[in-house]
């Protein structure tokens, strides 16, 4: 049994009570089928939407009727040698469609000289990976444009939109999945735009009316019931949606955006298929990065636009990689780690000691980790005395503790709320204190507050003793931050360390990555901690955790990548 197979607490009251109901509605086939029911929910614990079975198992399976077929009308599904729960099969055969629909539709070409304009905008050798990406984008009505940190995904994106932009301009949106992640977007677009040489004013305009936004939000999705606003049957009145940070976006949660999207609508998503994949089952990106070759007429296409090159090594038929780092040079410590870590090469700990200015590595020792923490933040805590909000979020945003586990995030918080009640900084009897940093960990509509937004807990001027939750926003007074009254906060926990799952999107002066003492943890886990560093990373654990998760490829198993093949 691998580690896909191992059940999680959450996964063995599932499966028992998907057995027990199994037994009463076909006894006889409910004995067979149990110990894979139980595997089915282990593998989904770990984000698989099937799993491989023997061929003989596969015979004994296919006399299982009613419970198992070979489509959704029975619970479980049997495809070959691969055992779905139906839920997950029907949703993967969904997205493909949805995928396909979208990819059919011949997009109509703006009236500009595109290939003057390419080689111009795109004039550096450096970016000629971005060049051949926004080509293949104009010519696609659905395509993928991947790469690390720093390749330019957004900068590719900026000029491509200023391309597609005509009169009247084609409504766009921006999306992410989290509410950080789509205002790193937007600023991260309009920063590029602004780079963009003899753009005219109409263009200038357009880009930067754009904003980012959450997925939720511009389909509808309200609890308690996520019922879209927006769907198949009621669409999202759009010509081109961007959806950054794709690779945490799971299979239910694109499905419902594509189905919301009419079929001229431009799709292109953005992401970094190395990143961990999504809380949820599916892996995207792993499917898409990996399907089709480039077509003949593709590349005819392709050579009108780009006359000058003969070959597109980074180019598939609907996948742009963009392979050039421009935030890490070549001599990068961070850079360098990251790619000798995404390899799972057996030198990546050597890496750390040849760049000690901005690479270290310590003993996991929490309490030290901790102690180190509170000194690095003496400027947060200064700002946080003199009530000055600006600089207690650009301090907040310098230095982040990751985690590979919850439970590891929650102890150091736990540690660290400790040591603030030693210096005076606490509360007795409050859950709440000034300067405590909080994470939104439920999308809150009606608050303009999403998943993975962070706060900081304020105690404003002339207000007694009244905490107040403070945000970035676009407020109308012009501060830029808005307060809220601690009763109306959303689910929310204290975010000095916040696991590595939920600090994509953002980026961190430092980051501090306090690896598991013994759990075992992906490539992918460490490459996204690592990738969140602009400046430094420190690494508290040991060379043989370390070494162990370059070696551990995990990889999920998905059924898109054959759904799409199959049309």
């Amino acid at each position: 049994m691998n580690i896909t197979d191992t059940p999680d607490t959450d996964s063995i009251p599932a499966a028992q009570s998907v057995n027990r109901l199994f037994a009463q509605i076909a006894p006889a086939a409910a004995e067979t089928v149990a110990p894979f029911v139980e595997r089915l929910f282990a593998a989904l614990s770990h984000g698989n939407t099937f799993i491989y079975i023997s061929q003989a198992e596969a015979d004994a399976l296919a006399q299982a009727a009613p419970l198992v077929g070979s489509d959704a009308s029975s619970p479980v599904v049997l495809h070959g040698r691969r055992l779905f729960i139906a839920k997950y099969w029907h949703l993967e055969k969904q997205l493909a469609a949805e995928i396909q629909r979208l990819s059919a539709h011949t997009p109509r070409q703006p009236e500009k000289p595109l290939a003057e304009l390419l080689a111009n905008w795109f004039a550096d050798d450096t970016s000629r990976d971005q060049r051949a990406a926004a080509a293949l984008a104009l010519l696609k009505n659905f395509v993928l444009i991947s790469g690390g940190p720093g390749t330019g995904k957004t900068t590719t994106v900026a000029k491509l939109l200023a391309l597609l932009h005509r009169q009247p301009a084609p409504r766009t949106a921006l999306v992410a999945p989290t509410g950080k992640a789509a205002a790193r977007l937007t600023e991260s677009l309009h920063r590029a735009s602004a780079a963009i040489p003899d753009l005219d004013a109409e263009a200038q305009r357009y880009l930067a009316s754009l904003t980012g936004q959450t997925v939720h939000r511009l389909l509808g999705l309200k609890p308690p019931q996520m019922q879209p606003e927006y769907h198949a049957h009621n669409p999202l009145p759009l010509d081109c949606v961007l959806i950054d940070e794709a690779s945490m976006m799971d299979n239910h949660l694109l499905y419902q955006l594509l189905a919301a999207l009419p079929s001229h609508c431009r799709v292109i998503l953005l992401g970094d298929a190395d990143q961990l994949p999504s809380v949820g089952a599916g892996a995207v990106l792993d499917a898409l990065s990996h399907n089709h070759q480039m077509q003949p007429e593709t590349t005819t296409a392709l050579r009108q636009l780009l006359p000058d090159v003969e070959h597109f090594p980074t180019l598939a038929e609907q996948h742009a990689r963009l392979t050039i780092s421009h935030r890490f040079h070549a001599q990068s410590g961070i850079g360098n780690l990251a790619r000798a870590v995404q390899q799972g090469s057996a030198s990546a700990w050597h890496a750390i000691a040849e760049h000690p200015n901005e690479l270290f590595a310590q003993p996991r020792n929490l309490a030290a980790l901790v102690a180190q923490l509170y000194q690095h933040h003496t400027a947060y805590w200064q700002a946080i005395r003199a009530g000055n909000l600006a600089a207690a979020f650009a301090e907040q945003s310098r230095l982040i503790v990751l985690t590979a586990l919850r439970h590891d995030a929650e102890h150091i918080n736990n540690l660290y709320r400790t040591l603030l009640q030693q210096h005076g900084h606490t509360r007795p009897q409050s859950p709440w204190y000034a300067g405590q940093i909080i994470m939104i960990t439920r999308n809150a509509p009606s608050q303009q507050l999403y998943n993975g937004d962070i706060g900081i807990i304020m105690q404003p001027e002339n207000d007694g003793n009244d905490l107040r939750a403070c945000f970035p926003s676009e407020s109308a007074n012009g501060s830029g931050y808005r307060s809220i009254p601690l009763s109306r906060l959303p689910e929310h926990e204290t975010a000095y360390a916040i696991t590595t799952h939920k600090s994509q999107g953002s980026e961190y002066e430092q980051v501090w990555f306090a690896a598991p003492a013994q759990a075992p943890y992906s490539r992918a886990l460490l490459y996204t901690a690592i990738t969140r560093a602009k400046q430094q990373f420190v690494y508290w654990g040991d060379e043989a955790g370390f070494q162990a998760a370059c070696a551990h490829n995990e990889h999920r198993n998905s059924a898109l990548g054959m759904f799409l093949k199959e049309g």
